[in-house]
């Protein structure tokens, strides 16, 4: 190869060789007509434009861009002006030279001149090494079992239904109808997770979660034999050890149509949201066991669904579809390395790689580039976080070897192309010390000068100032509700009323067997056999003594006010009809009206709260305006038990929390809070007290402690970090 003219592209003297086994397919959307690009050996697809493929096609292993370039103006060159015919080969190899730049890095062409093929064997050993990393990675690990293809093509004919358009119509109104059901009974969706992985129920879990992931592959690949494609491959990903079913439908590219190709890709979510539809309806209309599986099926169907396959950041089938209806192919590696290389020109002054995509495809490419690097990112360290903690000591030895291979070897492989005795482009060490040093000083004005913000918050709810709670005092259904919520009772009331027929069935039972003992005792007294006598009067006050507990329990079953005061509780009429173990909470009884603000924060913001103590704090509460109320006691002791169950995530509250270890029944679930947490009181004044309502959640505002900015950050990462862990262990605990 020549030497390049001072100033010139250097590519315009590469003379190019194409890569066998590629195969090139014309394709036209809306009247525009592009090339794809299929590379049978690597399984890999790529779309250029008419003209590139132009330039593309006249590539024979002997000429070079220039030369090509040459050729093909040659016809403007002998019916135009000399001038104007240079300025065409000059457009013509320019463009060329950004082709041939493109292929190259595509691994779809090599040059012998400019090494490319030993570049090309360097690419495939780091294939075949990433292929290794993939194998020693314990975190994630990708197993083919066999070829599937015979199996589809039998079972295609039996499935066609699922993809005629009636079949969507009833998937459109099934969809309609869970909706519904979502929005209206979401409290009881709550509730009705509460424990799910409890006892052995993780094991059937994972037994329905293979089950729908092998229903959802079969998905793909039935699809894809529907249009005419290939699925030459079935495996197991096994992520932290938990199986998922995978086909590879790649060959669902060379699809000219590309709704066809976004089915393939969205039939796996179409089957099991369907799926979900259907459970969650059969849940709304049944009850027990059925109501509990279908319940479960529900979650492993749509939301396992929706936050992994749905996700377009990740290279599942919501980032085909994406891919399809932009119309650019290729676009998480396309993304990712645009991202990459414009980080690399900003912090080294390395020079901006160019061809990474279509000036149109520009913006959508950066944003997306962007949010995956990123995102990329925190799904790896949540996947060290879930392995550190699920396994125990081999956790953290799992860990550390994921945090080596997804962030060690990439780092020692930059630093290698960077500063390494074969990098191909020094950098610019002016700019790279200016980046470092605005690196750092950002980095100490975050911790120093740069102040964090002068609020925090912490939910609140009202409540009546001296609150007693009245429980069950025998097992039994809630027959009526005698009271309303905020209704005056006087001492001896009735307020609820209960029935428990079983109760009445033992106690006439007792009082049966102490009668017949009794009699017995006086039979054996005239006989004068005293020592059976004694011993049936003593039978007689044993069951007398088990009767008057019974009769105490059935007397219980109309519960009474122990004092003059309030009734309330929240959703009291809803009540009616369920089912309440003997101790488990009915209402509440207060024995004035004068309410107050509790609460409730987390123990580390004890300083900052202390700091404001006998001050004023903001309060906001719904339908309310913002008010002002005196901090009036502290309670420096945290507990793991909430200060008020509305504050509960299970039902519908602010804060996050986990069934209690001494819980083991479903009815009666006690729930404990992820951290421990700290009560604060503010006082009311009697018209904000008549104003707000019992049971009403807001938020109070205090004024933090001086912090920096980089601590405060510092500190509510490792909060974030904490709760991901101390969640990943309750489920391992499962």
């Amino acid at each position: 190869m020549g030497a390049a003219p001072e100033g010139q592209d250097p590519w315009r003297q590469v003379v190019l060789t194409l890569r066998p086994n590629l195969k090139f397919e014309s394709r036209t959307i809306k009247g525009s007509r592009f090339i794809v690009i299929e590379d049978i050996t690597r399984g890999k697809f790529f779309q250029v434009g008419t003209d590139e493929h132009d330039f593309i096609a006249a590539i024979d292993g002997t000429r070079s861009i220039d030369q090509i370039a040459i050729d093909l103006c040659s016809n403007a060159r002998d019916s135009e002006e000399s001038e104007k015919a240079n300025d065409a080969i000059e457009a013509v190899a320019r463009r060329g030279a950004l082709v041939a730049q493109w292929l190259v890095q595509s691994n779809l062409a090599y040059s012998d001149e400019m090494d490319s093929s030993s570049r090309l064997d360097a690419q495939q050993r780091s294939l075949n090494k990433a292929k290794l990393m993939g194998w020693i990675n314990p975190i994630s690990i990708k197993t083919k079992l066999f070829n599937p293809d015979r199996l589809l093509q039998k079972i295609q004919p039996w499935c066609q239904w699922c993809f005629h358009r009636t079949t969507l119509l009833v998937w459109t109104l099934l969809g309609a109808m869970a909706t519904w059901i979502v929005f209206t009974r979401w409290s009881d969706l709550g509730s009705a997770s509460v424990g799910i992985l409890a006892g052995d129920r993780w094991i059937w879990m994972l037994a329905m979660w293979l089950l729908l992931k092998v229903i959802h592959e079969l998905a793909h690949g039935v699809a894809c034999k529907r249009y005419g494609g290939d699925v030459p491959e079935a495996g197991v990903l096994l992520l932290l050890f938990t199986p998922m079913a995978y086909v590879n439908v790649t060959s669902m590219w060379r699809f000219s149509n590309r709704w066809h190709r976004i089915v393939v890709a969205a039939a796996g979510m179409y089957v099991e949201l369907l799926i979900s539809f259907l459970s969650l309806i059969i849940w709304d209309r049944t009850t027990g066991m059925v109501a509990d599986i279908a319940f479960q099926v529900f979650l492993m169907a749509s939301v396992t669904t929706i936050l992994f396959n749905a996700n377009p950041l990740m290279r599942f089938d919501g980032y085909f579809i994406l891919s399809d209806l932009l119309n650019i192919p290729n676009l998480y590696t396309k993304g990712t390395k645009w991202f990459a290389d414009r980080l690399k020109s900003c912090f080294f002054g390395l020079p901006k790689t160019r061809g990474i995509c279509g000036p149109d495809e520009l913006k959508v490419v950066a944003v997306y580039g962007s949010l995956a690097f990123f995102w990329k990112i925190s799904i790896s360290l949540g996947l060290m976080i879930a392995a550190s903690v699920m396994f125990h000591g081999a956790g953290i030895v799992l860990a550390v070897l994921g945090g080596i291979l997804w962030f060690g070897m990439p780092i020692m492989q930059q630093y290698r192309q960077l500063l390494g005795e074969n990098s191909k482009h020094p950098i610019n060490r002016q700019r790279t010390a200016i980046s470092c040093g605005l690196l750092t000083i950002f980095l100490v004005g975050m911790f120093t000068f740069f102040r964090a913000p002068a609020l925090k918050s912490a939910p609140a709810i009202v409540q009546f100032e001296d609150e007693t709670v009245v429980r069950a005092g025998a097992d039994g259904f809630i027959r009526e509700i005698l009271v309303e919520d905020g209704q005056h009772v006087q001492k001896g009331d009735s307020l609820v009323l209960m029935t428990n027929p079983k109760l009445g069935v033992e106690v006439d039972r007792l009082r049966r067997e102490a009668d017949e003992a009794r009699i017995q005792s006086r039979i054996h007294q005239q006989k004068q056999e005293t020592s059976l006598a004694q011993s049936a009067h003593q039978k007689y006050l044993s069951l007398m003594e088990q009767m008057a507990e019974k009769q105490k329990q059935a007397d219980a079953l109309i519960v009474r006010a122990d004092f003059d005061g309030f009734a309330f509780q929240r959703g009291l009429a809803n009540s009616e009809g369920s089912f309440a173990r003997r101790g488990s909470p009915l209402l509440t009884l207060a024995r004035c009206d004068h309410k107050e603000v509790v609460v409730s924060v987390d123990q580390k913001d004890l300083e900052s709260l202390r700091t404001n103590e006998g001050s004023v704090v903001r309060v906001m509460m719904p339908g309310v305006s913002i008010f002002e109320s005196r901090l009036d006691k502290i309670d420096p002791a945290a507990s793991s038990r909430p200060s008020h169950v509305s504050l509960c995530a299970h039902v519908n509250g602010p804060l996050a929390v986990k069934q209690a270890p001494s819980s083991q029944r479903q009815e009666e679930v006690d729930m404990e809070l992820l951290s421990p947490r700290l009560t604060a009181t503010l006082e009311l004044d009697q018209s904000l007290s008549t104003q707000l309502q019992s049971g009403q959640i807001g938020r109070a505002f205090f004024k933090a402690r001086s912090q920096s900015l980089g601590s405060y950050l510092f500190l509510a990462a490792s909060d974030w970090l904490e709760r991901q862990i101390e969640q990943a262990s309750q489920m391992a605990a499962f």
